[in-house]
């Protein structure tokens, strides 16, 4: 299916593939639709995402089996540069969990906070729950632990689901380990009535306000990494270094035409 120069009907789909990922441009709606038969696992990929999966095997077939949204800007540039027909979609974590609250406010779906420290957790509770009247949502913060197969760490995680059977789980445990641990436990957050799942990374600190966003305009000139190295250069030296990488997988790019969805236009033959 064809397209004029930069243009992309509303409503539209597009699958496109980067390195060796399938990425996927798409209305929010249809982002955090729950009418689906196996939990919706929702990958926001970034440069660090994007190198671990091809670094990582394990990674690589978790991201197989996903829906891969385009959360950094360089990464949409470069997918920019590969498609240039059309217009790809960017999709943060860090905004659209509020698209996400505003989305399950209107259909008294509920929402599960996983993970950050017990502090942002709670503080992210509570700011979701001021900005949105009737949102229910709730949160847990789990004591850190490294081995996510521990049945004694958990177990008491997916107690607190299951009581709570939320629609919506967003999770932040950081790169690999979120996408790991939803991967492990689909099946049984699915039974518990979760729907979609969503790896956030640090988005919990930055609704909470104990963590600082970058400024606009760093973020749209796509120097948000750098920002965050400056304000925790310990923690995120070396997985600055990892995001550098990015460039040369995504140049191992086996083009193909974007598949498109779109329901305005009637479908290929």
């Amino acid at each position: 299916m064809s397209s004029p120069e930069g243009a992309t009907p509303k409503g539209t789909t597009l699958i496109l593939r980067c390195g060796r990922i399938l990425l996927y441009s798409l209305p929010v709606a249809d982002l955090f639709c729950s009418q689906t038969e196996r939990l919706k696992h929702v990958v926001t990929v970034n440069a660090e995402i994007f190198t671990y999966a091809h670094e990582n095997h394990d990674m690589e077939r978790i991201l197989s089996q996903t829906l891969n949204t385009i959360d950094g800007r360089i990464l949409q540039w470069l997918c920019a540069l590969l498609y240039p027909r059309w217009k790809i979609c960017r999709l943060p974590g860090s905004d659209f969990i509020y698209e996400l609250a505003e989305y399950s406010t209107a259909r008294s779906e509920g929402i599960f906070l996983l993970g950050a420290s017990a502090e942002s957790n709670r503080l992210a509770v509570e700011a979701l729950r001021a900005r949105f009247r009737g949102l229910n949502v709730a949160g847990y913060s789990p004591p850190f632990c490294s081995d996510i197969r521990r049945p004694d760490w958990n177990q008491p995680i997916l107690r607190q689901i299951e009581k709570l059977r939320p629609t919506h789980l967003v999770v932040c445990f950081g790169p690999v380990k979120q996408e790991s641990w939803i991967s492990r436990n689909a099946e049984s957050l699915f039974s518990m009535g979760v729907r979609c799942a969503y790896g956030l990374g640090g988005t919990l600190d930055f609704v909470a306000g104990t963590k600082r966003r970058a400024p606009k305009w760093i973020q749209m000139v796509g120097a948000e990494w750098l920002f965050r190295l400056i304000c925790e250069p310990r923690q995120r030296f070396f997985r600055t270094m990892t995001m550098f990488k990015m460039p040369y997988f995504a140049s191992k790019t086996r083009r193909r035409e974007i598949r498109v969805i779109c329901p305005d236009l009637p479908p290929e033959n």
